[in-house]
């Protein structure tokens, strides 16, 4: 059956809550001084079940020392009933409820001419006919007008069949976020604890579900849902719910906040919006004005950042930051209600489009190319924006909260131009192709730089502008497809060969200096220190010696790959498994110092020669490959 949440909008008087009460029976005011005052302070709740739908009811007050109160009523509405006495006509809190509608997206409704009984029947056909001229400049210039009474009842059966067709004719609605809860009461029931009501937002909420209060961030369990007074497993969006938590008090939780699900957004004081001014404002919109945006059911002040600085003038629209001055909870696509704080009055709308936004600088062109992305609605060209603002790559999930899509549909709508980098990011291929043309000449300019040293550390390859996904991502593609090589020290190219890059003598000296490392075994490694670094780098690089570290005496310990290898193969002659040993015997095995058996070990440790086991060591059985002399 459908359902459909219908917010009574209408000046102050006009009979609001008495012809809700004509149509469902419910009486709205419930507060006392709403009763001895005669007007609507808070907004109230009513419903009625037809043979085709059911009608949620928001009784929103009139008068205009409570737009805060109707803006909030109105948030989480479908559609309008806009009430207008057929003996006043359209008032001033009638125009500005009519703005606020269009303002939060609501554009389907029906108008309730009320009070016909006191107006000649012989006036009813023109009044009907100015008012239809008076609404054709509004979003309600369409809706079907109904006269009618709730004090003789004339009329309100055919304006109960029109909202009716209202609730079956709606344009059909799928969730662009997650269920989310504004919530406007929230008290303790006795024997369950703390409940708050709302009209629910996004997808649907269920009982058992892990929750989370936002800005307050504290995590609850919902412990039962009601909806229209009856107990539920499941309610769906635009509908009106009593939500019992769980795991959080009263006092935690105040109008204004909202339930979410976990996951579904952060608390912020940066949101990225696109405003619009009506017509008829006293005056424009200044660069870091403040404003008051009312939102769901929250309200709070807010420096207002234009992209571009300057101004908006009435019926003008641009980019903004919004600057909160404590943390807030929306979602993108939300709209809000922009009100000047002195003199109070309604200015105009802004649309969410990035609640998770940083701060940034109003002449941020890159920012702004994002916005107009989101604004437009493209997937493709919200990628391209980010993509291009962070060094190349996106994120999906951004990416499908900006754009108020699945994570899957905004993959499919970027096709082939894309490719995932890892689970969660994606970069254009040009981007892709382009880091790699860089990464290879900026490794080829290394190795022209320093042509003795096999590899080049990581860090001297900087990608500006490229970010760390991307430069991996690259990395590992140019490994994989054998354009380079890396190891723990860095990278080099496939066909890079410092050998080849020595001269005669160089040659010669590079063999001189391997016989001394042979020569020298396990015992003296000072002479190393007296040889050129360059070439020591050259005979590191090619694994004819190790450099091994002592760490507590802060030395560096070059062994020719040999006597590493003699070292290992005596060690399981003297120890073969399963015999464990200690530091002292492998030193008294090799006939060695304990300041050259300790990074001995830690060597083996690492190549897998060895394995610790608590204070001792046991054999792997792994013997090191020798490598082949140098070229003659």
């Amino acid at each position: 059956m459908n359902s459909c949440c219908i917010v009574v909008v209408g000046h102050v008087d006009h009979g609001k809550t008495s012809l809700v009460r004509a149509l469902t029976g419910i009486e709205t005011d419930r507060l006392p001084e709403e009763k001895a005052r005669g007007l609507s302070i808070t907004p109230g709740f009513a419903h009625r079940n037809t043979a085709t739908s059911v009608l949620d009811f928001i009784d929103a007050p009139g008068h205009e020392d409570f737009i805060q109160a109707m803006v909030a009523g109105a948030s989480g509405a479908q559609a309008a009933l806009v009430v207008i006495s057929a003996t006043d006509s359209i008032c001033a809190q009638t125009r500005e409820h009519l703005a606020i509608l269009e303002i939060l997206g609501i554009t389907q409704g029906v108008i309730a001419v009320t009070k016909s009984d006191l107006l000649h029947s012989e006036d009813h056909e023109a009044r009907l006919a100015d008012l239809r001229n008076a609404m054709s400049a509004t979003a309600m210039a369409h809706a079907p007008m109904v006269l009618c009474s709730a004090h003789s009842r004339e009329g309100i059966e055919t304006l109960d069949a029109a909202l009716q067709d209202l609730a079956l004719d709606r344009d059909a609605q799928t969730a662009d976020h997650p269920p989310m809860l504004p919530v406007d009461r929230v008290f303790s029931k006795s024997g369950h604890g703390t409940v708050v009501t709302g009209t629910l937002l996004g997808g649907d909420l269920a009982v058992g579900a892990g929750v989370v209060i936002q800005p307050q961030q504290r995590s609850a369990t919902v412990r039962g849902l009601q909806c229209r007074g009856a107990s539920t497993d499941l309610v769906r969006a635009g509908e009106r719910v009593a939500v019992n938590l769980r795991g959080v008090s009263v006092e935690e939780i105040q109008r204004g906040s909202v339930i979410s699900v976990k996951g579904a957004g952060a608390p912020t004081t940066c949101i990225d919006v696109r405003i619009e001014l009506q017509a008829g404002v006293a005056k424009g919109l200044r660069h870091m004005e403040d404003v008051r945006v009312l939102f769901g059911t929250a309200h709070e002040v807010a420096s207002v950042r234009l992209f571009g600085g300057g101004g908006i003038d009435p019926t003008q629209a641009g980019f903004a930051q919004l600057r909160f001055k404590k943390p807030v909870f929306g979602y993108e696509g939300q709209r809000a209600v922009l009100r000047r704080l002195s003199p109070s009055e309604t200015m105009g709308g802004a649309v969410f489009l990035n609640t998770q936004a940083s701060p940034t600088r109003a002449g941020d062109k890159t920012r702004l190319e994002i916005l107009q992305a989101v604004h437009d609605g493209s997937a493709l060209a919200i990628a391209t924006a980010v993509g291009r603002a962070n060094g190349g790559a996106c994120s999906l999930g951004d990416l499908a909260r900006l754009a108020r899509m699945s994570a899957d549909a905004v993959r499919n709508d970027l096709g082939d131009d894309f490719m995932n980098l890892n689970a969660d990011q994606v970069a254009p291929k040009s981007a892709i192709h382009t880091a790699k043309a860089e990464f290879l000449a900026a490794l080829m300019a290394y190795h022209a730089k320093y042509p003795l040293r096999f590899m080049a550390p990581r860090g001297a390859i900087v990608l500006r502008g490229v970010c760390d996904s991307l430069h991996a991502h690259v990395e590992a593609v140019l490994s994989q497809g054998g354009e380079i090589r890396q190891n723990d020290t860095g990278l080099a190219m496939c066909d890079h060969d410092p050998f080849d890059n020595l001269t005669a003598d160089q040659q010669a000296d590079l063999r001189e200096m391997e016989v001394v490392f042979q020569a020298a075994g396990i015992e003296t490694l000072a002479a190393s220190e007296a040889f050129d670094p360059a070439l020591v780098d050259v005979l590191l690089g090619m694994g004819r010696i190790a450099a091994l570290h002592n760490v507590a005496l802060k030395q560096r310990l070059l062994l020719h790959s040999d006597t590493l290898n003699a070292a290992a193969a005596r060690l399981n002659d003297s120890f073969p498994m399963p015999l464990e040993f200690t530091t002292s015997q492998a030193r008294t095995a090799l006939g060695t110092s304990r300041k050259i058996i300790v990074p001995v070990l830690e060597h083996f440790d690492k190549c897998g020669v060895t394995v610790r086991l608590g204070n001792a060591r046991q054999m792997t059985g792994l013997i090191l490959v020798s490598l082949p002399a140098l070229p003659c």
